[in-house]
């Protein structure tokens, strides 16, 4: 599992053996050009993986449907834990999409409306330059009739209307390839 799309381990190590630990990686992955990076990258790979977030695309305010995450849940089963809330939630005009914004020099970051015509349709609940993809890439909050792959809305960053279409897939290694070993 990896949230920036790169074939990765999560480390379990106690605090104290971190410093050595550290130590350890960045010696031997010297030669595989093993590099530093922070948070800005992390969100940048996650937008080019289309990964969602928590906090952001994920809340308690959408429910998983209306995320766009329905390959994790199954209603075939019994019983579990929100599965009536989910299923007798009452439909509403929302969905979560993932598309590619011509952003120019500016890039969304989150909370700038989503415009169709003049009408503020909704609402970017992400966003970040890809620089493996070299694209500026959202997540935003639509009525589900802009959902569909190729469909183009506005978005306004910084006082420019700027034109995003929706994205059929991942913007980088869509089929998964990099995180296999």
């Amino acid at each position: 599992m990896s949230y920036v799309g790169e074939l990765g381990w999560e480390l379990h190590t106690p605090m104290a053996s971190m410093p050595a630990l550290y130590d350890a990686l960045r010696n031997s992955g010297g030669p595989f050009g093993i590099a530093n990076y922070g948070l800005y990258a992390v969100n940048g790979m996650r937008m080019e993986k289309g990964y969602k977030a928590w906090g952001a695309e994920l809340t308690n305010e959408l429910n998983m449907l209306e995320a766009d995450m329905p390959r994790f849940i199954d209603l075939n089963k019994s019983e579990f834990v929100g599965k009536s809330a989910t299923v007798n939630q009452a439909a509403r005009p929302l969905k979560i999409v993932y598309a590619e914004v011509g952003a120019g020099d500016t890039d969304a970051r989150g909370g700038e409306p989503v415009l169709h015509g003049t009408e503020c349709i909704g609402v970017v609940t992400s966003g970040a330059y890809g620089h493996r993809v070299r694209k500026s890439l959202v997540f935003a909050c639509v009525p589900p009739q802009f959902s569909a792959a190729g469909t183009a809305f506005d978005i306004l960053i910084q006082g420019e209307s700027r034109r995003a279409t929706v994205l059929a897939e991942p913007a980088f290694d869509p089929g998964n390839l990099r995180m296999r070993a």
